[in-house]
Order: structure tokens, then sequence, then C-alpha cells
């Protein structure tokens, strides 16, 4: 049987949407780990603020494009829309956030975990929200997954106890980014694909909610003589600005790929970024990777292998049911 229009119009769209997951997540993997490491130096408070202060701008020239402004009050149409709207913003925070603090502080293999379990969350929002059933390998793969959650959480708790000098470590070194990245960002996801907004006036809007917070936030820190722009030198200022492109890059690609996407998709692709921060951090961050963490990973390639075979298997069953 040949293809009919909407068939070739639907995979058109998919193909379009697998791309723009792609830049998505080989930004997210290789090029926001870099730029946060360059500065390191920098309060994650104030790195988070710029994100806003910077990217706004950047977002509304974008706005600017046809169809123009109007799409910021089409957003709000709908039922829920404002609820919908605020959330995210809150859920993207979050995330945001989190993934600095990972960053600087040294910790950007407990982020690569946590997005390596992010399409395994991504899986389980399909089913609890969008009726997306799931196969009895994806949900041994999640079994497994978070077998290794436990393990890698067990090995970080070993850590803080105390060792011969009676020195251990603190509460804060539970590998809670690891559960907070994907849980928030998994989220955000559901909400964009409820939301009639597009890609570019939705995360317009939430940057524009987030705007009186963050420049309160840069007047607090400023405040406390804790900022670094114009107080360092040229190169961290023109970085912390060009944290506008660096946040609107990935996330309006993502946002855009989740509108032509399934869930289930996305989950596919999302371990590109998860492995593009793993080797960052190991070989060229100099993060160490204990055997049990080591082993953790392990499960957790284990699992996303088993789940990306048995995506791979459904679409090439539906996709020879159709020929």
């Amino acid at each position: 049987m040949d293809p009919t229009p909407t068939d070739q119009s639907l995979a058109r769209s998919r193909s379009i949407g697998v791309g723009q997951a792609l830049i998505a997540y080989l930004f997210w993997g290789y090029g926001t780990g870099i730029y946060f490491k360059l500065l390191d130096e920098v309060n994650a408070f104030e790195l988070l603020a710029w994100r806003v202060l910077a990217g706004l701008p950047v977002m509304l020239v974008l706005l600017a494009l046809p169809p123009g402004y109007g799409r910021i009050r089409d957003a709000f149409r709908g039922r829920g829309a404002t609820l919908l709207l605020t959330t995210s913003t809150i859920l993207i925070t979050v995330n945001w956030f989190t993934f600095i603090f990972a960053v600087v502080s040294g910790r950007l293999v407990e982020a690569s975990l946590g997005y390596y379990i992010n399409p395994l969350v991504s899986v389980l929002l399909g089913r609890l929200f969008l009726g997306e059933r799931l196969t009895s390998l994806q949900k041994f793969a999640i079994g497994i997954a978070g077998l290794g959650v436990i393990v890698f959480i067990w090995s970080t708790i070993s850590n803080l106890r105390p060792d011969a000098t009676g020195t251990g470590g603190s509460l804060i070194d539970l590998p809670w980014i690891s559960i907070v990245l994907p849980i928030s960002f998994g989220l955000y996801g559901l909400c964009r694909k409820k939301m009639r907004a597009d890609a570019i006036s939705g995360l317009t809007i939430e940057m524009m909610l987030l705007l009186p917070f963050m420049l309160a936030l840069q007047l607090f820190l400023a405040g406390r003589g804790d900022t670094s722009f114009l107080k360092v030198d040229l190169r961290t200022d023109l970085l912390l600005i060009a944290g506008g492109v660096v946040t609107v890059l990935p996330l309006v690609a993502f946002a855009a790929a989740a509108r032509r996407l399934r869930l289930t998709t996305i989950g596919i692709l999302q371990y590109i970024a998860p492995t593009c921060q793993f080797l960052l951090a190991i070989l060229f961050f100099g993060e160490e990777i204990t055997t049990f963490k080591a082993a953790a990973f392990v499960l957790i390639w284990i699992a996303v292998i088993l789940y990306a075979a048995d995506a791979w298997r459904t679409s090439r069953h539906t996709t020879e049911m159709k020929s």
C-alpha cells in the first residue's frame, strides 16, 4: 500500500522533530556543560539569573518574527493554560538551577545519571497522563534502572559514613541531583506536550514570568557583594551575556520537538545528552567514579539499551503493518 499524503506529512513532521531533538540534546550534552564549567567561579544563583536576563531579549526578538506577538495571547487560551504555563515555569527553573549547581560543584556525573533516568521518567509520565502503553520489556527496563538508582544512592550513603578520622560527608552530598533533574524535566516535557503555546511563545512567557524574580535575585546578590558581572573580567561578562543563546537554543529545539514527537520517541533520543555529559565529566573535568557508581551506570545503560531496542522493534513492526 502506497503511503497517503497524511502519512507522508506525519513522517516529515517526525523527521523534523528528530532533528530538533538532536540539536537540543547534543547542545545540552556538550555545550551547556562546557559553558557552565567556564563560569564555575560565578555564584550559581547569578548564573541562574543571567539565563533569564540574557535569554529573554533573545526570545523577544524571535517572537517578533511572523506570526508575531499575538502568540502570547493565544498561549493563554484554553482551559488550564495559565496553570500549565506557571507550572512549566517553576519546573524549568528548578531544572536549570539543579544542572548549574551540578556543573559548578563538580557533580556532572550525577547530572548525567539523572538524564539517563529521564527517558524512563518520560515513559512513565506518558503511561500515567497520556495513556501510552508500556510493554513488558519497557517495564523490565524501568525496574533495572530503578535498581541502578538504588545502587548509586547506596554508594553515596556509604561515603557519608564517618571514616577513621571521624569525618564524613554531609546530606548535600546525597545524589539528589540525579532525582530532581529527571523528575523536573520529565514533568516539564509533559506540560509542553499539553500546551497550546508553541515553542517560542511558551519559553518567552516562562522567562517573562521569571524576570521580576531574577532581577530581585541579582539585586540581592549585588547587595551582598556576591556578583561577578562587571567585577571580574571582560571574558566573564561576555560569557554571562552569552547565556541567553546558550539557554534559548536547546530549549526552543526541545520544545518544538516535544510537539512533534511522542514522549516515547523523546525517551529514546534523550540518552544522547547524558552520554556526552558523562564523557565530559570523566575524560575532561576529572570527576571520579567509584566501583559502585560504575555498577549503577552499567545497570542504567542496560535499561536504556533494552528500552531503545524495544522501542525500535515496536516502531519497525508498526511501519511493516502500514506498508
